[in-house]
C-alpha cells in the first residue's frame, strides 16, 4: 500500500498541476467578468485543451465545466469533470464518474504568478491556495501502475498543498475485482515531484474476492482456494505523519477465510506438506497487534475421508503489524493424528501429535515437540523428539 499511493500521485497531480496553469491564465483575461460568477463548458475543440488531454491521456465527457467567481481579494475556482478516464501509456488507471477540483486564487498573486511564468517560465508554487480533489465512484486499477525508481532532486523548495478525496472507489487488479474503498491523502506538491504528509485508506472486500490472490504475497504458501470459501476484509490503514522517520502507520480491521484450503509448496523440514483442507482463519486487528486464529483438517490419506470430519489442527497467538510489509510473529500450533511423509520417499510415512511455537519476523525460529503415534516404513522406530530449528521465510533486505 505504501508503495503503490506515491506512484498513483504522480500520475493524478501532473494532470491536475497542468490545469492549475491553463485555469490561471483564463482568470486573468476574464477577472472582471468574473465578479457575477461565470461558467465554462471544456470543449476539447479548444486546442491548448485538447493537447493537454491528450499529453496526460485524459478523456472526459463534452458536459464537464468550469466555473469562476471573484471577490474583493480572491477567485474561487471550480472544475468538474464527468465521467473521467485517466489511462498510463494507454492502460486505465482511473475512470472515475466525476473528478472534481476546488481551490481559490488570490488576484495579486495571480498576476505575480503569470508574471514569472512569462518571464522566466517558472513560478513559486507556494502563491497557490490549497486544491482540493474528489474523485467520486472511480475505478482503480492497481497492475497499470508502473513502477517509478527515478529519484528527484527538487532544487526549488517552494509548495502548494493538496488533498484528495477517492469516495465510493472500486479497486482492482486486471479483472480481479478487490473490494471498494474510500482514500484520503494530505500532500505537498513540488515541480517535480510529490511528498505525502498524510493519509487514511479504507479497504472493504467485495462478495467475490478470492483468497487465491492472497498466495502471491507468501513465498512458501503455493495456492489457496477452494469452491465453496468465502472471504471478506474491511480494514483501515493510515499514516499521520508519513514523511516521519519512524514507523508511524497504523492498521485496523478484521480478515475472516471460511472454508477454503491452503497448499503449501514446502515444510521447513525435509517432509511433504499436505494440503490443510476446512480451513477458517481469523484476524483482528487493533492499532497494529493482530489476535490470529486459525483451525483446520490435514487429512491422512491412508484413512477413510467419511472418519476424518473434525478439524485436528489450530493455530493461535499475535501478529505485530508495526512493520506494515514485515509483521512479527508470534503463534503456536498444535495438532492431532497429523499424517506426514518423507519429501524424497513417501513410503516413509507416520501420524503424529505436535505442539510447535512460530516466532519471529524475517527469521522464523520453529521450536516444540512431536509425539509419535504410528510410523511406516523407516528403518529406524522413530520416537518422540522435542526439535528446534530455523526457516527463513524472506533476505534481511528483500522488498515485499
Amino acid at each position: 500500500m505504501n508503495i503503490t499511493i506515491p506512484k498513483l500521485l504522480r500520475t493524478i497531480l501532473s494532470v491536475v498541476v497542468s490545469f492549475i496553469l491553463f485555469l490561471t491564465v483564463t482568470i486573468i483575461g476574464f477577472y472582471f467578468l468574473l465578479q457575477d460568477g461565470v461558467e465554462f463548458s471544456l470543449d476539447k475543440s479548444n486546442q491548448t485543451l485538447d493537447n493537454l488531454s491528450k499529453r496526460f491521456e485524459l478523456e472526459f465527457d463534452n458536459d464537464s465545466s468550469i466555473s469562476f467567481k471573484a471577490n474583493n481579494k480572491e477567485i474561487n475556482t471550480y472544475l468538474v469533470l464527468n465521467n473521467a478516464v485517466i489511462r498510463r501509456f494507454g492502460n486505465i488507471l482511473i475512470d472515475s464518474e466525476k473528478i472534481s477540483l476546488n481551490t481559490s486564487l488570490d488576484f495579486k498573486n495571480t498576476l505575480l504568478f503569470s508574471f514569472q511564468l512569462i518571464r522566466n517560465n517558472k513560478t513559486e508554487l507556494n502563491l497557490f491556495n490549497p486544491v482540493n480533489i474528489n474523485v467520486k465512484g472511480a475505478d482503480l486499477f492497481i497492475n497499470n501502475i508502473k513502477n517509478e525508481n527515478e529519484v528527484v532532486e527538487e532544487l526549488n523548495k517552494d509548495y502548494f498543498p493538496v488533498i484528495i478525496n477517492f469516495k465510493d472507489g472500486r479497486l482492482f487488479d486486471e479483472t480481479i475485482l478487490i473490494g471498494s474503498f474510500n482514500l484520503n491523502l494530505n500532500v505537498n506538491q513540488y515541480q517535480q515531484r510529490s511528498d505525502i504528509n498524510s493519509y487514511k485508506i479504507r479497504l472493504k472486500s467485495s462478495e467475490v474476492f478470492p483468497a487465491s490472490y492472497i498466495a502471491q504475497f507468501f513465498t512458501d504458501v503455493d495456492k489457496i482456494g477452494d469452491d465453496k470459501e468465502s472471504v471478506s476484509f474491511d480494514l483501515t490503514l493510515e499514516d499521520k505523519k508519513y514523511l516521519s522517520d519512524d514507523n508511524s502507520s497504523v492498521l485496523n480491521g478484521i480478515i475472516q477465510i471460511r472454508n477454503t484450503t491452503m497448499r503449501l509448496k514446502k515444510f521447513p523440514v525435509e517432509l511433504k506438506p499436505e494440503p490443510i483442507r476446512r480451513l477458517n482463519f481469523d484476524l483482528n486487528i487493533i492499532d497494529n497487534l493482530a489476535q490470529a486464529s486459525l483451525i483446520g483438517t490435514v487429512y491422512n490419506p491412508k484413512k477413510s475421508l467419511s472418519l476424518q470430519t473434525k478439524p485436528n489442527l489450530q493455530i493461535g497467538g499475535t501478529i505485530d503489524f508495526e512493520d506494515i510489509l514485515k509483521p512479527n510473529l508470534n503463534l503456536i500450533v498444535n495438532g492431532y493424528d497429523i499424517y506426514f511423509a518423507k519429501l524424497e520417499n513417501i513410503n516413509l510415512n507416520g501420524v503424529t501429535d505436535l505442539t510447535v511455537s512460530i516466532i519471529g519476523k524475517n527469521v522464523l525460529d520453529l521450536s516444540g515437540s512431536l509425539k509419535i503415534k504410528k510410523s511406516s516404513g523407516f528403518l529406524v522406530p522413530l520416537k518422540d523428539t522435542e526439535f528446534r530449528t530455523e526457516h527463513r521465510i524472506r533476505e534481511e533486505n528483500e522488498k515485499k
